[in-house]
C-alpha cells in the first residue's frame, strides 16, 4: 500500500501536467495580437516592421491576419496532438501550420508547399 499511494500521486500529478500543457498552449495562441517579426522561405528571410504585419486568433474560433496592408480572416481551429493550426477553405494552406515553438512571448511556425518549408517567427 505505502508503494501504490506515491505511484498514483505521480500518474495524477503527470496527467494534470500534461492537461494544464495544453490549456496554456490555446490560452497562448488567443492571448492577444502576434506581431510577425519574420518570415523565411527556403534560404530566404524578410524581416518586417513592428506592428505592420499581425496575426490575432480568437477564443471563438475566428483569426485575423494583416501581412503587407492585405487582410485576411476567417476561421481557425488547432489540433493539440499534432500542434497544427488549420485554417477552414485555405487551399494554400492544406496541411496547416505546425507549431515548432508557442509560449507567452513567442510563436513559431512552419508550414510546407511541395519542397518548400516556409517558417514564420512572431512575438508579442
Amino acid at each position: 500500500m505505502k508503494k501504490v499511494f506515491p505511484i498514483l500521486l505521480l500518474l495524477l500529478s503527470v496527467t494534470s501536467l500534461s492537461f494544464s500543457q495544453e490549456i496554456n498552449e490555446l490560452n497562448f495562441l488567443t492571448s492577444g495580437k502576434w506581431l510577425v517579426e519574420s518570415v523565411q522561405i527556403g534560404e530566404e528571410i524578410q524581416s518586417y516592421s513592428e506592428d505592420a504585419s499581425w496575426m490575432v486568433f480568437h477564443s471563438d474560433g475566428k483569426y485575423q491576419v494583416v501581412m503587407n496592408n492585405n487582410e485576411k480572416q476567417g476561421i481557425w481551429k488547432f489540433e493539440e496532438l499534432t500542434k497544427v493550426i488549420k485554417f477552414e477553405g485555405d487551399e494554400s494552406l492544406v496541411n496547416g501550420l505546425k507549431v515548432e515553438l508557442l509560449n507567452d512571448k513567442e510563436l513559431l511556425f512552419s508550414a510546407t508547399e511541395g519542397d518548400v518549408v516556409y517558417t514564420m517567427k512572431l512575438k508579442k
